[in-house]
């Protein structure tokens, strides 16, 4: 179960990094920005 939490620490990381990376570029990428907060609540178990 510890691996699963490093991995979704991971997955919130790249993905915050991403995020800021497309702000700071001031361009969007809809298509991912979906997947992610459909994919969240299964990750985060909540």
């Amino acid at each position: 179960m510890n691996d699963n939490i490093t991995k979704n620490d991971k997955f919130y990381t790249n993905c915050t990094q991403y995020f800021e990376f497309l702000r700071k570029k001031g361009i969007t990428d809809y298509d991912f920005e979906d997947e992610y907060y459909f994919t969240m609540p299964a990750i985060s178990n909540h």
